[in-house]
Parts: structure tokens; sequence; C-alpha cells
């Protein structure tokens, strides 16, 4: 039996529209643009696919009442969202209230792809959801997190491009690894690009991103861009909303069409990539208030995920803890499965649970990563609440002046923790980056590009040391 689609639009226009787009890939579609009377068709079928609905009808909020109302219903059916221009702050609120995903209606011709991988992606076992993100990096037990095993399996085997939307050390870079990992991409290059890095000059983006040809300027050579490098896998974005409006406009025809030219030439070459972006601001209001581009996000936000952070997923306090005290020691000191093992107390964990975690999970692992130091030095395996308070009070970064950009202040922190992790490594690079959770070389470029002088660590014997 052909699949069934209800569209439910207060235009015939977009009915029309969709019943054409769906039509010759062999779907039925019943349409309605009275929004009560589509409602209970769903709430009386259970043979549905798919619902589409219009996200304004008269009102945003009768809307979003209809969007509430199908998503409670026993077996509700998947609900996707049309949106025509509509507040990007009222699509995201619709997407957390539990919506598939959006679709702005110039981009109706993705729906037959989209519908395709929804009913041949069957979510993972309700009881294999933890292991099926283990197996992708992603180590949690909170209820929060099934549905993020849902939409890992939903959208690794699509090329549409992921925005995943979380506060600072929610783990977003895992989920953009776990994406990679999951797709037809996995044995092609993950490329990583922190905006911030490259986000300066005109001419160092586009060089950066597209590359250049030789004589582009003073001194270029040939060269190969992020996009050249991320050909036949998977290009990272990280801190997208870091993007001047200028870099903003450069970058909708690369991603739409993966098209570009390099700097000093006027060819265009063509990419085989897959796009996931990622950024801690509040990205929607930032499109509304005319700070971001709606193309580019409509471009970079086919689907989108959001991370929920620490303090809304309790268990994975004590649950990630553990899993650090385990894991730890190995990367640190090269420990073998036959050392004593860290734990816990009960009232350590307790303390633990206690923390508002603004740094989420990883402010958790540094303060885990600090508690093992400290136990190390005095010779115990037991994490006790001493250990703990200890821990959170060196871990605790010093007062700063918050005055400044949002750049100027992530630099300024960038630079604090640096400082810090050399200090309590001894001026270690090696360890240093491991802790940080960076490449040795990124290590390095950081300490060269904020002026560090290494040596005045390695003056002091760390407290760490074999």
């Amino acid at each position: 039996m052909q699949p069934l689609v209800v569209v439910i639009d207060d235009e015939p226009y977009w009915i029309d529209t969709v019943r054409s787009v769906l039509t010759p890939h062999g779907y039925r579609l019943q349409g309605f643009t009275d929004p009560q009377e589509g409602l209970r068709f769903v709430a009386s079928s259970r043979a549905i696919a798919a619902v589409l609905l219009d996200v304004r009808f008269g009102t945003e909020e009768q809307g979003l009442q209809l969007l509430r109302e199908i998503v409670r219903l026993p077996a509700a059916p998947p609900v996707f969202m049309l949106s025509s221009y509509e507040r990007a702050l009222y699509i995201e609120y619709a997407l957390k209230q539990g919506a598939e995903a959006y679709i702005p209606k110039e981009q109706l011709a993705s729906l037959p792809e989209r519908l395709q991988h929804l009913m041949r992606q069957p979510s993972p076992p309700f009881h294999q959801s933890f292991e099926y993100l283990q197996q992708l990096g992603i180590e949690t037990c909170s209820e929060k997190m099934r549905e993020l095993a849902r939409k890992i399996q939903l959208y690794a085997p699509t090329d549409l491009a992921v925005l995943i939307c979380g506060e600072t050390g929610t783990g977003k870079t895992l989920v953009a690894h776990a994406l990679h990992r999951a797709s037809h991409r996995h044995h092609g290059p993950f490329v990583a690009v922190d905006i911030p890095n490259v986000a300066g000059a005109a001419e160092l983006f586009s060089s950066r991103l597209f590359g250049t040809v030789k004589g582009a300027f003073t001194g270029a050579e040939r060269t190969d861009g992020f996009f050249h490098a991320a050909h036949g896998g998977t290009l990272f974005l990280d801190e997208i909303g870091e993007l001047s409006p200028e870099q903003q406009a450069k970058l909708l025809k690369p991603i739409e069409e993966k098209r570009f030219c390099r700097v000093g030439s006027i060819r265009e070459e063509t990419v085989d990539v897959r796009i996931i972006a990622a950024t801690n601001q509040d990205i929607a209001r930032m499109v509304d208030e005319g700070r971001f581009r709606r193309d580019l996000y409509e471009r970079l936000s086919q689907e989108v995920l959001f991370l929920p952070p620490l303090r809304e997923r309790p268990d994975d306090i004590i649950h990630l803890a553990q899993h650090f005290a385990r894991t730890l020691p190995a990367l640190l000191w090269g420990a073998s499965p036959a050392a004593a093992p860290y734990s816990f107390s009960e009232a350590a964990l307790e303390l633990l649970c206690g923390q508002p975690w603004k740094g989420n999970v990883r402010e958790l692992r540094h303060v885990v990563q600090k508690c093992l130091l400290l136990a190390r030095e005095a010779g115990t395996s037991l994490l006790t609440p001493r250990i703990v308070r200890q821990a959170l009070t060196s871990s605790a970064m010093p007062d700063r002046q918050t005055s400044g950009t949002l750049q100027q202040v992530k630099q300024q922190v960038t630079r604090e923790m640096l400082e810090y992790t050399l200090h309590a490594y001894g001026g270690n690079v090696v360890r240093a980056a491991r802790a940080l959770g960076i490449s040795r070389e990124h290590c390095h470029r950081l300490i060269k590009r904020y002026a560090i002088d290494i040596n005045a660590f390695r003056t002091r014997q760390p407290h760490n040391a074999d």
C-alpha cells in the first residue's frame, strides 16, 4: 500500500504543491485547510507515514497548539513543519516541542528524500539506544538522550546539512563525529573548522576555506582549503555564530551547491562534502534580529539537533563522573587495567550532583581529572568529598573582566584554561593537550598565538610526575 502523508495548510496552493512533489514517488496525499478537521483525521488514523503541518494558521499559537495535540497522540506520526519565512525562534520552539524537522516551503523538493529515510531507518530498540550512542563515542544514561540516538540514526545516512545547538561543553563536536561515523562517508575525512580561528581578515577566511592560486596576493602559493580537504567526507563548521555578515554571504553558494572559487581565481571548483555546523549561541534569535542571514541558517539547518545541558540530565552526572574516573587514568599516565581503579565515594558523588555545571560535560571531565591528580598525589584511589571540594576550588577559573566582545572573552578564557593546564602538568605539552582534549599541534599553536612562555611552567616539578 502506498504510504499516506497528511498535509494541513490553510493555503490550497501548498497542498497541491506537496501533492505534485510526492505523488510521483508513490505517496498518497490527504490535504486539509481546516486545522481542526486535519487533527481529527490524524487522531482517527493509524497508518500515517508523516504529517506536514503549516507553521502559521492565523496566529502562531494556533499552529503550536495543533503540533502539541498531534505529538501527544498514541503512536503519533512524525510531524514536519512547513515554513514560509516565519520567525526562526518560533520554528525552533516547534522543533523542541516534538516536530521532526522544519522545511522551508521553497525547499519542498527535498521532501521525498527526507520521508524515504524516515521510513527506512527505524529507531534503535529502546534498551539499545545507549549502546548505540556508546558505539559512536557518546557516553550517557539519560532518558533525554534517547531522542539523540534516534535522530543520529535517522540523519546520519543522509547528506542533509545538520545544525547542532547546545551550550558550551555539551558535546557538539562528539555528535558531529558520531554523525560522520554512522554515515556512508565514514571512510572519508572529517574536517573540523573552528570558525573563530579563521573568521578574522576576509582574505584569510576565504583562503583557509577555499584555497588560493599562486600569485593571488604577495607571496601566495597554490593551496587547498578546508572544502578541498573534506572532499568525500564531512566538513564540520564549529561556532558558526561567529561569522561576520560578509563571511556569511561567502558561504551561501559553497554550502548549497558545493561550488566555489579559490582566492585569485575565477574558475569554479566542485567538491563532494556533507556540511555539519554547530553553535552555542541563540542562533534563531540572531536570525530574527538580523544578525545572522536567514538564507544561510536555512541551508545549515535542514535538520536540527538540540543537546540538553548537563543540569537537565542529572543521571549523567554520576554516570559520567564514574566513566571518567575509569578511563582518564589510562590517558593521563598510561595506567594498566591491573592498576587499582579509582572510584568516588557515595558522599563525593552527592557533592558532584549538587554543582551547577555551567561548563557542562567538559567542566565535569576537568574536575574529575583534577580529582585523579589530587588522589594520585595523596596515594589513594578513593575519591572523597575532601578531594572533590579541593578539585572544585582549584578548578574554578579566576575572576575575569567580562567586558568586551564575545570573541575577546572567549580568547581570555582559552588563555586562562591553557595556562592553568600547563601549570598543572609542569609544562608538559603532550599531557596538557590530552587533558584539554586537543591535539599536540593545536596546543602548540595556541601557545604561540597567546605568546605563552612554556619555560615558565617547566621550572617546577609537576605534581603528577611519574
